[in-house]
């Protein structure tokens, strides 16, 4: 497999450049099966290979990602070694499932801003960098969070040109219950309660019911299971834990991170060893950077 560093530099804003395709998720889902923090090229290809994609088709993938920064690549011989982003690592912790509450300090911090059309992209790259930042759309121009990351997110943004500009500050609702509407309105729960049934459903279906994890669905291969392992995990991510005094009830949050714990034991019940040998049969295997819980 050629290296991205054979690749011409080209336009780093392209097209879907701030969309997680599927492809994407399942070039990190690689990273997260090994449990590694580094892969070389060839162990990628040959375990996307039991999704059914080319090799030509992950090269290309990588590429991509190395140039949207979730993934680096440092050359070791001939073979090019694949690492996930540090921001990509730090989210591996949520999407196994830890229970890590924000704290709702009386006010929400904001980031405002105003980007004109002529600079969508870069206005893109702003809500997308907020977003992984744990901030969420309050109303076109206001971005509310629980915790001051603006000075990631500036180390992370290029300057905004006029007449263009972003300001951070707090935005203090005048009661707890405000704070709650607004909670709602920008993290979308009413959108997350209604995601859940039918994933829910799904899961029961692999569980036969609950009672008997990877016994239903027989026959189910390895990329009709990440059909649903990607929509557990956008879910996931989509959907951060929220302050408690602020969500009553049980959390839509919690709900996912639950779906997504039953994902893992499926994935280590029926395909776990499939994918190990598949990567173990890669003479490039001994490069392999596994985490340290591996």
């Amino acid at each position: 497999m050629a290296s991205v560093h054979d690749v011409p530099k080209r336009r780093t804003d392209v097209g879907d450049r701030y969309r997680m395709t599927r492809i994407a998720f399942d070039v990190i889902s690689v990273f997260g099966c090994l449990q590694a923090s580094g892969l070389p090229g060839p162990v990628i290809v040959r375990v996307l290979g039991e999704h059914g994609y080319s090799s030509s088709s992950v090269h290309n993938q990588l590429v991509r990602m190395v140039r949207r920064g979730i993934i680096s690549s440092e050359r070791a011989g001939r073979i090019s070694v694949y690492r996930l982003s540090e921001h990509i690592l730090s989210d591996f912790g949520d999407i196994a499932g830890d229970h890590v509450f924000p704290d709702y300090e009386g006010h929400f911090h904001t980031i405002v801003y105003s980007v004109p059309e002529a600079e969508r992209g870069l206005r893109d790259r702003l809500q997308y960098i907020s977003r992984s930042l744990g901030f969420r759309q309050l109303r076109p121009g206001i971005l509310i969070g629980f915790a001051d990351r603006s000075t990631q997110l500036l180390a992370r943004l290029p300057e905004i040109p006029g007449p263009g500009w972003s300001e951070a500050g707090v935005l203090t609702p005048d009661s707890i219950a405000a704070a709650r509407r607004m909670t709602a309105r920008a993290f979308e729960l009413d959108a997350a309660l209604a995601q859940l049934p039918p994933l829910e459903e799904r899961m029961r279906a692999l569980s036969s019911g609950g009672s008997a994890p990877g016994t239903g669905c027989a026959g189910l291969s390895l990329g009709g299971f990440f059909d649903l392992y990607y929509d557990v995990a956008r879910a996931v991510m989509t959907h951060q834990l929220l302050p408690e005094d602020l969500v009553t009830g049980r959390q839509p949050a919690l709900r996912f991170r639950a779906l997504m714990q039953q994902c893992n034991l499926e994935f280590y019940l029926r395909f776990d060893q499939q994918i190990r040998e598949r990567a173990a049969a890669s003479s490039s295997f001994d490069l392999i950077e596994w985490l340290p819980e591996h």
